[in-house]
């Protein structure tokens, strides 16, 4: 089933169970690719293609985001994906998107926060070439925070991880899904039993993380919340997250 308007698509997808965790449960990565999946599938029945994003040399990049997760949302539930983008306000583009069960209650959301730019320039585009088409006119759609405190104690060095080949993406970098991957490692299933689960992630990507880099992870905090960030070579953050663990909902 799929519903598509210029201001709002629906899609139906079913979780499966490579994308959940040891508790078969849709893991944070998971989500964020589920929610990828139906906003490309909507500019994709807008069309707005891959072919039309290398005629305009653009592309979109994920600036940040925020995930909550309200329900555990086991392998194999039928999901219906709602997602709905706004008007670019200056050179960013908002898109909300919802995950709710075949109960009907919402399971979860994700705002994410997107900005356009040239892929010759690498530079931030504040206005669309008219070529692209992007129909996007909402005014507004809802929000949620995405505010990522700083670590009340210096992140320590966990380990690294490399941009590797099936980590990437389309644009060459490293997918913005994997950055939640990477930040779930850090925690470490002994710190995720069953009884606990990660209601909300906002991760900020600072900078593009190419093919053969390789990030230094460091982390502090303790309990129900964390901090994680991905370092390279230089010293320079390349992103940020920050974890937030409740008890998981009967």
């Amino acid at each position: 089933m799929e519903h598509c308007t210029p201001d709002c698509c629906e899609v139906r997808r079913a979780v499966p169970e490579c994308e959940c965790d040891f508790a078969l449960r849709l893991s944070m990565g998971g989500l964020l690719r589920l929610g990828q999946e139906a906003s490309t599938r909507h500019c994709t029945l807008l069309g707005i293609t891959e072919e039309r994003y290398r005629e305009t040399h653009t592309a979109f990049l994920l600036a940040k985001l925020c995930a909550q997760v309200y329900r555990v949302i086991p392998a194999g539930a039928e999901l219906t994906l709602s997602t709905r983008p706004a008007a670019p306000a200056k050179a960013v583009y908002h898109r909300y998107t919802t995950l709710t069960l075949e109960d009907g209650q919402p399971a979860a959301a994700v705002d994410a926060r997107w900005v356009l730019v040239d892929t010759e320039t690498k530079r931030i585009l504040r206005r669309a070439p008219e070529a692209l088409g992007l129909p996007f006119t909402n005014p507004s759609v809802p929000e949620l925070p995405i505010l990522i405190p700083k670590p009340g104690e210096e992140p320590l060095p966990l380990g690294e991880e490399t941009v590797r080949y099936s980590r990437c993406d389309q644009n060459r970098h490293l997918n913005n899904t994997r950055y939640a991957d990477f930040a779930c490692d850090a925690v470490g299933m002994e710190n995720l039993p069953q009884d606990r689960y990660l209601a909300e992630m906002q991760i900020g990507y600072l900078a593009e993380c190419r093919p053969g880099e390789v990030l230094s992870i460091q982390t502090s905090g303790l309990g129900d919340s964390r901090f994680v960030r991905g370092v390279d070579d230089a010293g320079k953050p390349r992103f940020e997250a920050a974890l937030y663990f409740g008890e998981t909902p009967v």
